[in-house]
């Protein structure tokens, strides 16, 4: 990924002044949106429980370093109604790990920087479009695999009723924020997000 300067973030903005920041966040990261659906195998038809584990494994060991850097970067826990790991861990438990099994999986270390509050919006563009998304995929896994949220699942339907007003509640936040001399940041941020997220995935090997 080419890393954004000083120079191109100054071109973007200028040359993209009446678009809003939700719409060059949609554009910027289709392709890699869309190569990282295709390589998931939670839509195939091959999908086991082994290869569910797997992902969830991964997503735990990218969901907690990314968790504590926002937390970090926030100087204050994560908004309750955001915190995914609980959500996690239980999964992981119903999938038949002990607590030190989890314990010891691999942490991701090559995160997204998060040093501004545009970064923090570029990575949460990625991390909560995800969340919104996983409302299909829990109807997949629980069609194909049998399990629902007391059982592995819950992870993918993280926020429950809430889904819905935690979304609208971000993009609030990202249309207040929305301005010219940012929108670059907050673009770049996520397309890095994306491209790490997606190496992570592959280095543990549950992408196709």
């Amino acid at each position: 990924m080419v890393e954004a300067t000083p120079e191109s973030i100054s071109l973007s903005s200028s040359s993209l002044p009446s678009v809003s920041v939700l719409q060059q966040l949609r554009a910027a990261t289709a392709v890699q949106h869309k190569a990282l659906e295709a390589r998931l195998p939670l839509t195939s038809p091959d999908l086991d429980r082994s290869t569910y584990a797997r992902i969830i494994k991964a997503y735990y060991g990218f969901h907690v370093p990314l968790q504590h850097s926002i937390e970090c970067f926030l100087d204050a826990a994560t908004d309750p109604a955001r915190q995914k790991i609980p959500a996690l861990i239980k999964d992981l438990h119903a999938l038949g790990l002990h607590r030190a099994q989890i314990d010891a999986l691999p942490l991701c270390t090559d995160l997204p920087v998060i040093d501004s509050e545009a970064r923090l919006l570029g990575v949460m563009y990625v991390m909560e479009g995800a969340t919104l998304g996983g409302q299909v995929l829990r109807r997949i896994v629980a069609d194909r695999l049998g399990i629902d949220a007391d059982t592995g699942g819950e992870f993918l339907d993280v926020y429950g009723r809430d889904t819905g007003r935690l979304w609208k509640a971000f993009l609030a936040r990202l249309a207040d924020f929305d301005h010219p001399d940012g929108n670059p940041w907050v673009v770049d941020a996520a397309c890095d997000t994306f491209a790490r997220f997606e190496h992570w995935l592959d280095r543990a090997g549950v992408l196709k």
